[in-house]
């Protein structure tokens, strides 16, 4: 389902003019900052669907919001999700202002019940350990791990099949051959998870998956 949010997002920011071929011409490009996505149920293998998505217009300052909705082909909504990105510079690794025009654009009357917490603090209880080195198919164009990558190496840790509610924020960047270090806390009887995704430089990556739904 990441993926098919990232593409999605991909194909629309090019048509705005700010696609990933625009931006590196520039020496910049889009890097996750927060994802959060709920679902009604997750599609079964082929399933047909839809991806709508627009800017949001919850977008101020240099964070740029962008929001989904996952729709099956008779109608059903299965998955609601809103993101969090950031423009950077490929040279210095580091934020910058985003676009006026980003800034001005008609956004849609219209988001997501998609609220994005703070990270949790990391829970007394041992966690369970995994180890992994960073691979090369696990990078993206920006030569780093993929951000649906984490969240594939977070799934199989925490029991994806019984989750439907996800929050992963981004912290820090892991590279090719970096070994990486996964602490899962399964609390609430399994009905929460905590994970944190840590490489040579740090944090990389915060998750946190509930089973329950998002209220109605």
């Amino acid at each position: 389902m990441a993926r098919l949010l990232e593409q999605a997002a991909g194909i629309h920011a090019a048509r705005l003019g700010v696609g990933i071929e625009a931006l590196r011409a520039e020496g910049r490009a889009w890097m996750l900052a927060q994802f959060g996505l709920a679902a009604s149920r997750w599609p079964e293998p082929e399933e047909p669907l839809e991806v709508i998505t627009w800017p949001s217009r919850r977008t101020a300052g240099a964070r740029a919001w962008r929001e989904f909705e996952i729709v099956s082909a008779a109608g059903e909504k299965l998955a609601e999700a809103a993101t969090v990105w950031l423009m950077v510079d490929l040279e210095r690794r580091r934020p910058v202002r985003l676009p006026r025009f980003l800034l001005e654009l008609d956004f849609p009357a219209r988001e997501t019940r998609i609220g994005l917490t703070a990270i949790p603090e990391a829970p007394p209880a041992p966690a369970e350990m995994h180890r992994r080195a960073v691979a090369a198919e696990d990078l993206d164009i920006n030569e780093h791990v993929n951000n649906a990558a984490y969240i594939g190496w977070a799934e199989t840790l925490a029991g994806w099949d019984k989750m439907l509610r996800l929050q992963a924020d981004y912290i820090g960047e892991a590279l090719l051959g970096d070994r990486i270090t996964i602490e899962t806390w399964k609390l609430e009887q399994g009905r929460r998870v905590i994970q944190r995704i840590s490489g040579s430089k740090g944090l990389c990556v915060s998750v946190q998956w509930w089973r329950d739904r998002l209220a109605e």
